[in-house]
């Protein structure tokens, strides 16, 4: 009876071809779709990131208007879509014409990029796109923040966007994120989720 089970189990001793084949493309499969739902996370964690530190950066830089008294101008920095210049203004108090010299910057990883604020959403004012600069300046008890606008951020060339953008009724910046917009559907921010 021991010999009939030695026997028995020496012709079943491995793993048949095929069910080697089917528990790696199972494997595969798995793996594959793991893999698909991390860089969407990895994305959405760095547009959110993106979104939260320009805004910081923005109060940042009203706060700093306010301490030196003067109009202060952001840029994109010609050429890198991904870095955001504050300059002095040239004494106009519009930014027109801003004074040479970066008194601070921000930048933010790659593949994030500045965009134009028409992807993001209705705001009237971009506030550095374009190579246009809109002007921080201080006013008594209030933010030096433009009164409304905002700024646009996208993950890559992926349908993944953040925005920073300042509400008309209240008095400070709001960092927001959406995934999958096109800012032609939206008629207002009702869809975006803000951080």
């Amino acid at each position: 009876m021991v010999k009939a089970w030695l026997l028995a189990r020496g012709k079943k001793a491995g793993y048949t071809l095929v069910e080697v084949l089917v528990v790696v493309s199972i494997m595969g499969v798995l793996s594959a779709m793991g893999v698909a739902g991390l860089q969407r996370a990895v994305a959405n964690a760095r547009i959110k990131d993106a979104a939260v530190n320009t805004a910081a950066f923005v109060e940042r830089v009203a706060n700093e208007s306010k301490r030196l008294s003067t109009v202060l101008c952001l840029k994109i920095e010609p050429g890198n879509p991904q870095k955001v210049l504050v300059v002095k203004d040239d004494g106009k108090k519009d930014c027109s014409s801003p004074k040479d010299g970066v008194i601070d910057f921000l930048e933010i990883d790659s593949p994030n990029k500045f965009v134009s604020m028409s992807k993001c959403g209705p705001v009237t004012l971009d506030w550095f796109g374009n190579n246009k600069q809109v002007a921080f300046k201080p006013r008594l008890g209030l933010a030096a923040t433009p009164p409304e606008g905002g700024v646009c951020i996208q993950y890559g060339d992926k349908d993944i966007y953040g925005a920073v953008r300042k509400d008309p009724g209240k008095n400070w910046v709001i960092p927001m994120w959406k995934v999958s917009h096109d800012g032609s559907q939206d008629s207002d921010w009702s869809n975006w989720t803000e951080l």
